[in-house]
């Protein structure tokens, strides 16, 4: 498919916008049912609802969650269009790809920009996926794609966003006036006999205090692709813990805390696990991920100039090994330890035809980065260790004329410091300050439809692996790179349509349709040095190379009645690099219908993707589920799910994985929800 060139869209635009509605209106917020589009966003400023929010952004919400039955947070997203997962199907050789940038390297942290709670989450170690979070606990997932969210999450965000949302007490207190709940979840898989325990325990007595306890427990064997091929990587033992309380007083003042940690043992697996191939050897890991969170909220009712958050955080994700069979790299303990203060306001005021928002901030983070080899205690060259401090300070403005016009705009700048750790050949430390703009503008028309467009510049950093790697470079580069690199730098500028109506076909039923295309010019890109090119009188592992331009149309659509509902997402892309490997084109697709009667709900999708141009062959994948949810009887109350992906156990894999792996066969899935 050819690109739309911006000259053609507004073309577009104008003939559409010109068009009368007919039995079209706005979807309210407050009625009926809501298409994906119509979902609140809570992470672009203020609340917005998503098909009024001037990016690309798809929402996913505790039902969309629940329908996958997913073992990874790649499981969740794998339908949002522009994302891609990239590894294996091991949970913990899975990372992510947005509108063709990421692929699991330590320069992904600041590109993909991962959240669980606000608190930035990301691992990186050679041939290892970089989250490793339970879906379980999840009842939101924002996705934020482009640079446009640089401003309120962190300069370099050039890729987007992955913002996550975990489960509270309220959201398990299905009855009003009750003050105590239990949700108990069984979920068993055939395809390598997987096994779920989840339970969510939650208290609320009052209004001002609410509890919740959750745990769970997940097993499985090996599982096998269409052919039958075990997928190594897959097998191994979790267990998840989440806490959270949350109390108010004083009629404007909140406190809420929350631990979040997930375990896992896996014996004799690959030690390559984005491949999941046993030719690198095997090893014993056990991986450790934890989130704590203090946060502390100051909303005084008679002033909206103040509503503020203070939040201090601490996430370490450490991965220790033993027991390495035939590996060529020796096992080590590995770490990322991170604490985190931010400080963040919202105010909002008001005029006759204006409404105003401005969101500023401030925060300080210190990344200790560890990696020791268990015998001998020595350092790596190619994964130093070192500590990043960054200071930030931003602040995001949004002014709305007479609830049609919003002009957003907002500014940012990142302070870093890198200390590189003992063991590493350089003691030189660097510093460097990154920023990053962003310009968006919203107009909503009478006929339900609305144009939007934006301009955003951002600069990335160079991490420590490559400002500090001195492993040998297939060029023979074996300096580091410090003082020889520039920050990479994204110009991205978008442009896009969205139209919501109801009333179409019928009294109950609301349609929305969401498109952007986007040009991001990216210059300076920092890759490995593997032609050997020297940089004045060294020459460095990591080098700058010339510039890149990916551009692409994104489209998203979704429809829903009282009894039908169904969704459509398309990404296409292009890159002026011919070397860039970019995700193949692709398009989902999902139909459902409800029996309210018989309380039963039945859906179907499928992925349909491209050939790419490395020879890929493109690929189509149906999952079909039925969902059936009783209101008496001796199953009243009980939740039984039905679930089948990869309905006719189809062989295949997508162009960003390696040739040495697959995704997983056919698998049928059966959940049991029941709440006390």
């Amino acid at each position: 498919m050819r690109l739309l060139t911006s000259t053609t869209l507004a073309g577009v635009l104008t003939a559409v916008l010109a068009v009368p509605a007919f039995a079209q209106e706005t979807v309210p917020q407050e009625q009926g049912f809501f298409t994906m589009l119509g979902r609140l966003v809570f992470g672009a400023g203020s609340e917005r609802v998503a098909i009024d929010v001037p990016q690309a952004v798809t929402v996913l919400n505790q039902d969309d969650i629940d329908r996958e039955q997913a073992t990874t947070v790649g499981d969740v997203l794998e339908r949002i269009p522009g994302v891609t997962t990239v590894g294996s199907e091991s949970r913990w050789g899975e990372s992510f790809n947005i509108r063709g940038i990421g692929g699991g390297g330590s320069a992904d942290e600041p590109r993909i920009i991962m959240q669980i709670d606000g608190v930035g989450k990301y691992y990186e170690q050679y041939r290892m996926g970089s989250l490793f979070s339970e879906p379980e606990f999840l009842k939101r997932v924002e996705v934020l794609r482009g640079p446009s969210s640089s401003t309120l999450y962190g300069s370099g965000a050039i890729a987007g966003v992955i913002a996550m949302e975990t489960v509270d007490a309220s959201d398990v207190i299905e009855e009003e006036g009750d003050t105590f709940a239990l949700r108990q979840r069984l979920q068993f898989s055939d395809n390598g006999n997987g096994r779920l325990s989840s339970s969510l325990l939650a208290f609320a007595p009052n209004d001002q205090f609410e509890a919740l306890f959750g745990y769970t427990w997940r097993d499985s064997d090996i599982a096998e692709n269409g052919n039958g091929t075990p997928l190594h990587g897959t097998e191994g033992v979790s267990r998840g813990l989440l806490a959270k309380a949350a109390y108010s007083f004083g009629g404007a003042h909140s406190v809420e805390v929350s631990y979040l940690r997930d375990d896992s043992s896996i014996n004799d697996q690959p030690y390559n696990l984005v491949d999941a191939t046993t030719t690198w050897g095997t090893v014993d890991r056990d991986i450790q991920d934890s989130t704590a969170i203090f946060l502390y909220n100051f909303n005084p009712e008679d002033n909206g100039l103040i509503n503020l958050d203070a939040q201090l955080s601490y996430s370490e994700t450490a991965v220790d090994m033993e027991d390495a069979q035939g590996t060529f790299i020796p096992p080590a303990d590995y770490a990322y330890e991170t604490v985190t203060l931010k400080l963040e306001n919202q105010a909002e005021w008001s005029g006759a035809n204006f409404e105003n928002y401005l969101t500023a901030g401030f925060s300080i983070a210190e990344q200790d980065r560890r990696a020791e080899q268990i015998t001998g205690g020595a350092g790596f060259s190619y994964h130093p260790e070192g500590t990043a401090r960054t200071t930030s300070i931003y602040a995001q403005n949004e002014l709305v004329f007479d609830d049609r016009f919003t002009i957003i705009a907002g500014l940012r700048a990142d302070h870093q410091k890198m200390t590189p750790g003992p063991l590493v050949p350089t003691i030189d430390e660097t510093s460097d300050t990154a920023y990053a703009a962003n310009l968006a503008l919203h107009y909503a028309f009478d006929n339900g439809w609305a144009a939007f467009g934006s301009a955003s510049y951002t600069e990335r950093l160079p991490v420590l692996d490559e400002i500090y790697d001195t492993r040998a470079t297939s060029g023979g580069a074996t300096d580091a790179a410090l003082g020889t690199l520039r920050s990479e730098t994204s110009r991205n500028v978008e442009l896009g349509a969205a139209w919501s109506g109801e009333q179409l076909f019928g009294d109950d039923d609301s349609l929305s349709f969401k498109g952007v295309v986007f040009s991001n010019d990216l210059s300076d890109q920092i890759a490995r040095n593997n032609a050997g090119t020297a940089v004045g009188a060294i020459t460095p592992t990591y080098i700058n190379l010339g510039s890149n331009r990916i551009s692409g149309i994104e489209l998203e659509a979704s429809y829903e009645t009282g009894t039908w509902f169904g969704s459509m997402a398309y990404t296409h892309l292009t890159s002026t690099n011919a070397d860039y490997e970019l995700p193949a084109d692709a398009m989902q697709l999902s139909l459902g219908t409800r029996l309210p009667d018989q309380n039963l709900e039945f859906g179907w999708s499928v992925a349909l993707v491209k050939g790419a141009s490395d020879g890929t062959p493109g690929y189509g994948v149906h999952d079909a589920y039925a969902l059936w949810e009783p209101d008496q009887g001796l199953m009243e109350g009980v939740g039984v799910r039905l679930g089948v992906s990869n309905l006719f156990d189809k062989q295949y894999r997508s162009n960003l994985q390696s040739s040495q792996t697959s995704r997983i066969g056919r698998t049928v899935s059966l959940t049991l929800t029941k709440t006390f």
